[in-house]
């Protein structure tokens, strides 16, 4: 990965490594106690790129918010990261246990040219929804057809409407709706690897985990499963200034998604390969397309990818409902990514893909 990003690339990608340090008790501000740590915990190969931060630290920063670990607040690190880096407008997050099939630096540079050239209407629709091949002859024709479902009147058309009611919004002023070039040419200030679900009557886990904002439970907010995601400097800095302001948070998969809503910025859900490991019921392209589309959508239209025990989705009352998901190529528990990317790494050839999680080379 630092090969592919950062050499083959001249420097255009940077790779950093945010080690999070457990033992709470050693003072990271002290140089030589951080030293002493990053000399002992980090490999020598690796030692220019570790960055080590413990919840001492995110506490120092964001002492409202109450809550550090790394499963509800993954952002804080990364928002201090950018605070501290102000040169980089954007910054991938990528987990330790991902692993990409394709070269790295093209995959991430065409996921951010893709994302620029996305116009912003019905874009929030769009996102709502996987993009499945084989129910449309490319994303052109899946963007024309939400399109004309949603027309220039219903879609999300800059901030939410009731974002004024828990901040000011910070994004660019709208124009006209009916403006079907806006937002083309300009950089998604997140982009995600899943579709981006609003969760309320989900029964997701973490539906109604909501904190600072009042009224929580009407809070519009939205999320993507796996944090892994691009986000820009001004976002990062507006979820930093909140939470240090109010204590506002949710939990880390809705964070820089849910700010992205509320603000009115340009977030894009980029479309990549998933692999399914089950065998469908027709082999077609197209049979096999509707299947998955019913498989994956069983939302409200402005939010397909959604609803009642949306199947990707662990929920309190079922668990999993939709078991075809462990066979998946990214997902964000078990899955079919060892097994690929196992074969991928003794010859098999594959397709560029972004698998999640593999635990163990």
């Amino acid at each position: 990965m630092i090969t592919e990003l950062s050499l083959d690339t001249r420097g255009r990608f940077q790779v950093f490594i945010l080690v999070n340090v457990k033992d709470n008790s050693i003072d990271l501000f002290e140089e030589d106690k951080y030293q002493e740590v990053w000399e002992r915990s980090v490999p020598p190969e690796f030692q220019d790129t570790a960055l080590l931060y413990n919840e001492v630290i995110l506490r120092e920063w964001y002492p409202k918010v109450g809550e550090y670990g790394a499963q509800d607040q993954m952002y804080q690190a990364l928002q201090i990261f950018s605070q501290t880096f102000p040169e980089f407008d954007f910054v991938w997050q990528l987990e330790m246990d991902v692993r990409l099939t394709g070269n790295v630096a093209r995959m991430l540079s065409n996921a951010g040219d893709w994302a620029r050239e996305q116009p912003r209407k019905n874009l929030w629709e769009r996102n709502g929804r996987w993009f499945i091949p084989g129910l449309w002859r490319d994303y052109a024709s899946f963007s024309a057809d939400v399109n004309e479902e949603f027309g220039n009147h219903e879609g999300i058309w800059g901030p939410h409407p009731y974002a004024k009611f828990y901040l000011n919004p910070q994004g660019p002023r709208p124009p006209v709706k009916r403006d079907s070039t806006w937002g083309i040419g300009e950089e998604a200030e997140l982009i995600t690897l899943s579709p981006l679900i609003d969760q309320v009557n989900t029964k997701w886990t973490y539906e109604n985990t909501v904190h600072g904002f009042e009224p929580a439970l009407n809070l519009p907010r939205r999320m993507a499963i796996v944090s892994m995601t691009r986000t820009s400097r001004r976002l990062l800095r507006l979820i930093s200034s909140e939470q240090q302001s109010t204590g506002s948070w949710v939990v880390s998969e809705s964070t820089p998604e849910t700010w992205s809503l509320l603000h009115g910025l340009k977030a894009v859900y980029v479309p990549h390969l998933i692999a399914f490991n089950f065998k469908p019921q027709n082999a077609s392209l197209e049979a096999s397309g509707k299947e998955l589309d019913k498989m994956l959508h069983k939302g409200p239209r402005w939010n397909l990818a959604g609803g009642e025990h949306a199947g990707l989705l662990w929920c309190n009352d079922v668990g999993l409902s939709e078991q075809r998901w462990l066979g998946a190529s990214y997902f964000y528990w078990k899955g079919d990514a060892p097994r690929i990317w196992w074969e991928y790494t003794n010859g098999t050839c594959t397709y560029p893909l972004v698998l999640h999680p593999v635990k163990q080379d």
